[in-house]
């Protein structure tokens, strides 16, 4: 697997809240070991909304919560393109069933692996998850479990996905159980507190004032390291909302012009169809004169015919006066 996108595997199967922090880390153990572009490649991966760590986290720890229903979009493609329209409203129930249970289990993952879903996030992972079921790509980003924001479809137009997944054309992640309470990082504090406990009873008595300055410079050794861990943080924070609005103005300029063609489009489908109209009205009127002259000629050949009639029923007249006179 590529370096980067196994790093990113790791990351993206972080808690929100420890992201950065853990990005950050690893771009400098991988700048350390002298691999420069893959430092910068981690760096750049942007830090996943709540709920797209949710649908990252589902498809990580409840496969058999996702799975079922990206395999029924499947179906439903099927059954859509075979004009089956009984299987397509069953597997339409169904689908509402599979998000629902979806939804439901990704707040509780998020309740045992301590981020909470709100009510909004998990809308925004039902949106996502139905988006997955009618849009193939969608399917392949969901699976890739490297979920920056999340997504929702029309259900007319592809899904919109710049910018949705972190590293584009990545592959299904690997499902992996829970981590236990036992196995997950510990928080900064509770380390601390214990190495704190260790040193003190392995060091010898010190002085009350020796002590006092001894804690006083540690709470000002974490302050320090605290305050410098949040401005890193707040500095990340900010390079990816500035990168994640460079994007949306991006978006917002393509939507534009794309709105802007669409618009020369149908003024150009409104002369086409004018034109369409006066033509049609010509042919309207050229078909009526057609039908009179047809009706003319119809009265003349058949005022022709009589006359015609009459010529040879006075030619055989005379033919059989000749023949009596012989």
């Amino acid at each position: 697997m590529d370096p980067l996108e196994q790093a990113a595997g790791q990351l993206y199967g972080e808690a929100p809240s420890g992201f950065i922090a853990a990005r950050n880390a690893r771009a400098a153990e991988a700048k350390a070991a002298g691999e420069r572009e893959l430092a910068a490649g981690i760096r750049s991966l942007a830090k996943p909304s709540v709920a797209a760590w949710a649908v990252n986290a589902l498809v990580r720890h409840r496969p058999g919560d996702v799975q079922p229903l990206l395999e029924l979009g499947e179906r439903m493609r099927d059954a859509t393109d075979s004009g089956d329209r009984d299987a397509v409203r069953q597997l339409g129930r169904e689908r509402q069933q599979l998000l629902a249970t979806a939804a439901s289990s990704a707040r509780a993952l998020g309740d045992e692996l301590g981020v909470a879903v709100s009510d909004a996030a998990a809308v925004e992972v039902q949106q996502t998850l139905q988006a997955a079921v009618v849009d193939p790509a969608a399917t392949a980003a969901v699976r890739s479990g490297l979920l920056v924001r999340t997504f929702s479809s029309t259900g007319v137009d592809p899904v919109e996905l710049d910018g949705a997944v972190a590293l584009a054309g990545a592959g299904a992640v690997e499902p992996v159980a829970v981590p236990s309470a036992a196995t997950r990082p510990r928080a900064v504090g509770t380390r601390e507190a214990e190495k704190k406990s260790s040193d003190a009873q392995a060091a010898p008595k010190e002085s009350r004032e020796e002590a006092r300055e001894r804690a006083a410079a540690e709470r000002a050794s974490r302050a320090l390291a605290a305050a410098k861990r949040e401005a890193e943080e707040a500095r990340q924070d900010a390079e990816d909302a500035q990168a994640e609005l460079a994007t949306t103005e991006l978006r917002i300029r393509e939507n534009r012009a794309r709105h802007e063609q669409l618009a020369e489009e149908q003024q150009e489908l409104r002369e086409r169809l004018d034109a369409v109209q006066g033509e049609l009205t010509d042919t309207n009127v050229t078909a009526a004169r057609l039908r009179k002259e047809r009706s003319s000629a119809v009265r003349a050949a058949e005022a022709a015919e009589r006359l015609a009639s009459r010529a040879r029923t006075r030619l055989a007249s005379l033919t059989a006066d000749d023949d009596l006179d012989d």
